[in-house]
């Protein structure tokens, strides 16, 4: 009998200690797992918002370059080449006013409202414009910076959502 006894015993299963060490086991996987997945979500969103500043610099500095080649001249008594930029295009005798106020650079062409050329969730800081004047003493090309900096809201302390990015060109007169 004490045979039978001991094939019983060898049937009845996995033990305690077992079960708590393959949980124990799963958990540190499941861990790992969540932790890959988690960083994987970071870093996606990292890169979504470095293409958006990107994209929304590219923007900008396309729009300002396009504004300025359209343009005759420049209106240099009403225009302001430091701080707070403003630059006043004259074309076919119509204005258009590039101006920089509280972390947006608009566009105004006559009496139409003016137009931001960045959103909201990106935020331009330290926009400067340099003019090359000619022997004539007339702006011939106009030079400008400017740092696009992400501003989501609610996300100042997420380091997934804070990106800069420092952006300078400039554009000729078509004159």
């Amino acid at each position: 009998m004490c045979h039978k006894h001991m094939k019983l015993k060898k049937l009845s299963g996995i033990t305690l200690i077992e079960t708590i060490l393959y949980l124990g086991i799963a958990v540190i996987i499941l861990g790992v797992l969540f932790s890959y997945g988690w960083n994987v979500i970071g870093i996606n969103i990292k890169s979504q918002i470095v293409q958006e500043t990107q994209r929304s610099a590219q923007l900008v500095g396309e729009r300002l370059a396009y504004e300025i080649r359209q343009a005759d001249s420049v209106d240099s008594a009403n225009s302001n080449f430091g701080s707070p930029a403003k630059l006043v295009l004259l074309t076919d005798g119509n204005a258009t006013v590039i101006e920089y106020s509280g972390g947006q650079i608009t566009s105004k062409r006559g009496s139409a409202d003016a137009v931001p050329l960045n959103s909201q969730n990106m935020q331009i800081k330290n926009f400067a414009l340099t003019p090359q004047v000619s022997d004539a003493g007339e702006v011939q090309y106009v030079g400008f910076s400017f740092e696009v900096v992400a501003n989501y809201p609610g996300t100042a302390k997420r380091s997934e959502y804070q990106y800069s990015l420092p952006f300078s060109s400039g554009a000729a007169l078509r004159k």
